[in-house]
């Protein structure tokens, strides 16, 4: 394996590759990006180079010496992998005082240690703040890599001592074949490719909820919406959200999962009325020809407002507002907006 063998992320690779190559390593990463793209497979890689002691190349790993063997087996004493502990939601500040205790030891049969942090994004204030003294201190003979989804929750202080690293998520075409080889029928793969916006982290999850089986009656449903269904459909809609018990934020969440779903169906009809004659690119491939019924003869706008309807929708549900109403609200505007219904 080598940096260039994570799929889609040349960029990345290309960044790392001329760290190595400059003589001139940061002593700490951040690699940021949605799960599944590759960032903790790219730190082992990068970790794998910095740790190998034979290879005549500056950004790639023999893969033969011992410490590559060692890495390989999982017991090489130089590397460490820190995470959230199971059954936590952060990072506690004793992981990050261990790691600190670690790192100030003398490497023992590399050139260096190596600490890949996951989860960076969870760590804890205080876990923070205590990792920001070895970013501003660092010893020689350590690399950090931290590894979050988002740099939002990260103090800018810690974000300012690494080198920054995005990963992408994969596009539509590469993540729907990634699926496919999983066993996934090719329509349902393209529209999960689509709708987890490329990221295959969140496409597995989705998948785990079954979301591409509840968007076909959701597509449906709204095929067929009308004002004297408009309280089922809030029904059903707010019923599944609320399957699996959970929290009430975890119900919200899941809420607003089904109706982006509504959104991409708006989306494929306004794309569909845009070309009529053609060959548009639908993220709903299966209900083309119905989508394609429903479009004939409506003006783009139609759709594009009525996406806009379901968007406020999303965005008053994650602001806390009564959830029940907003939807009854949303399906009963949907309902008048069908031609011929007053």
């Amino acid at each position: 394996m080598s940096l260039d063998d994570i799929p889609g992320q040349e960029t990345a690779a290309r960044l790392i590759r001329a760290a190595l190559r400059s003589g001139r390593l940061p002593h700490a990463f951040l690699f940021v990006g949605s799960a599944g793209t590759g960032r903790l497979a790219m730190a082992q890689e990068l970790a794998r180079i910095l740790l190998c002691g034979d290879s005549p190349q500056p950004d790639a790993a023999c893969g033969a010496c011992r410490n590559c063997r060692l890495l390989a087996a999982g017991t090489h004493p130089d590397y460490r992998q820190e995470a959230v502990p199971e059954g936590k939601q952060l990072v506690p500040i004793q992981a990050v005082r261990e790691m600190q205790r670690a790192a100030a030891l003398k490497p023992v049969i590399a050139a260096r240690r190596v600490f890949v942090v996951c989860d960076a994004e969870r760590l804890t204030i205080e876990a923070a703040n205590c990792f920001l003294k070895t970013l501003e201190e660092p010893p020689g003979n350590c690399v950090f890599v931290l590894i979050a989804s988002t740099l939002r929750p990260i103090p800018e202080t810690v974000i300012s001592r690494c080198r920054l690293v995005r990963f992408r998520n994969l596009k539509p075409g590469a993540l729907t074949a990634r699926l496919e080889a999983d066993d996934m029928p090719p329509d349902d793969a393209h529209w999960l490719a689509r709708r987890a916006w490329g990221s295959p982290g969140l496409a597995e999850r989705l998948r785990e909820a079954e979301l591409h089986l509840l968007n076909k009656e959701l597509v449906e449903q709204l095929g067929a919406i009308s004002i004297e269904g408009n309280f089922p459909l809030s029904d059903w809609l707010d019923g599944l959200a609320r399957q699996g018990g959970g929290s009430a934020a975890e119900s919200r969440i899941r809420l607003q999962e089904l109706l982006e779903c509504a959104l991409l169906y708006y989306r494929d009809l306004a794309v569909a009325a845009a070309d009529p004659e053609g060959e548009p690119l639908l993220c709903n491939r299966a209900e083309r020809d119905a989508i394609r019924e429903t479009a004939a003869g409506a003006e783009p706008d139609r759709f594009l407002e009525e996406a806009d309807l379901v968007l406020d929708v999303i965005e008053a549900v994650g602001g806390n507002a009564n959830r029940r109403l907003a939807l009854d609200h949303l399906f009963t505007e949907l309902g008048r907006r069908v031609p011929g219904a007053e």
